[in-house]
Formats: structure tokens, C-alpha cells, sequence
């Protein structure tokens, strides 16, 4: 199971907040950790790493967070993961 933060810019009718507000009050609980792939340090398709006790983002205001059933790695990603475009890393 992954989720991912994702910015939503809402619209501020009467209706959207009503409806967030509903929204609010029935969604279920966000787990403390979830599955997430890990570049650690950079390296060969071993640097990626699985991790299952990664913490999950905070709900902040103005955010979502979407259960993902499936998700794929971009070749930006591997680029990032070899070094070859370098980035903090966690």
C-alpha cells in the first residue's frame, strides 16, 4: 500500500467547503508508515531500496493524500538514482 501527498487548489464556494467538510468527518484513519521506494544513496538498480516503515506526509491543509494501488519509477527517477542528476536525498 503507497500514498503520496498531492497539492489541490479548492475552490472556495459554499458547496466545496461543505463538502470537504463532509469529506473530513468520514475518512477512514492514515497509517503512521507506508510502503515507499527509497534512493538512500546513489547507485545501481540495488541503490532502490523497499522500504515498509517509511512515514507517512502529514494531511496539511489544502492536501490530499491518495492511496495508490500500483505505481512505476520515471527515468528521471533512475537518473536521480545513478547520480547522474544529483539530489538531496533522504
Amino acid at each position: 500500500m503507497l500514498f503520496s501527498v498531492v497539492s489541490r487548489r479548492v475552490t472556495q464556494s459554499p458547496f466545496a467547503t461543505s463538502a470537504l467538510a463532509s469529506l473530513k468527518r468520514s475518512m477512514s484513519t492514515v497509517p503512521a508508515t507506508m510502503k515507499a521506494a527509497v534512493v538512500r544513496e546513489t547507485g545501481d538498480a540495488d541503490a532502490l531500496k523497499v522500504e515498509t516503515d517509511f512515514p507517512t506526509p502529514a494531511l496539511e491543509s489544502g492536501k490530499v493524500i491518495v492511496k495508490n494501488e500500483c505505481a512505476g519509477i520515471n527515468f528521471i527517477d533512475t537518473y536521480h538514482r545513478g547520480g547522474l542528476y544529483p539530489r538531496d536525498l533522504p
